[in-house]
């Protein structure tokens, strides 16, 4: 849809990637970048170059995947050389469960969180819609 309405995009999964979590080791303090050398490298790139962020996510007990979890833990060392990186960038966040109330908001919570705490703006589905970044598509009656 949004190649349609003439937007460059980039698809990045994290599924069966090598992305480790973030050991809080502070090494990205002091040398400005992180210390586990893994698939994260190529997605710091990409995040950088972007100007909007889609984060996508099964929820797996009531929260993001904790493949997803550890993105956002690992952007400390890219927003630790730069932090700026995600400043005024746009962000929404898609969170796929298995029931209603199967902790997709909580994801989504999870995800809105990042962004407000790194500096991307969310967006949602507005007042009508979702106020806090999701929205079915479905009109209720």
């Amino acid at each position: 849809m949004l190649e349609s309405m003439g937007f460059d995009t980039e698809f990045y999964t994290i599924r069966g990637k090598n992305i480790g979590f973030c050991q809080h080791c502070n090494y990205c303090l002091r040398k400005k970048k992180c210390r586990v050398k893994d698939d994260m490298f190529l997605l710091y790139p990409l995040l950088e170059k972007a100007d909007g962020l889609i984060l996508a996510t099964p929820v797996y007990n009531g929260g993001v995947s904790a493949q997803m979890k550890a993105v956002m833990d690992r952007c400390r060392a890219l927003l630790v050389a730069d932090s700026d990186a995600f400043r005024r960038k746009i962000g929404m966040g898609i969170a796929v469960g298995g029931d209603r109330a199967g902790g997709q908001e909580l994801a989504l919570q999870q995800i809105i969180t990042f962004y407000v705490l790194n500096g991307v703006v969310p967006v949602s589905g507005g007042a009508f819609g979702a106020n806090l970044g999701a929205h079915s598509g479905r009109k209720t009656v």
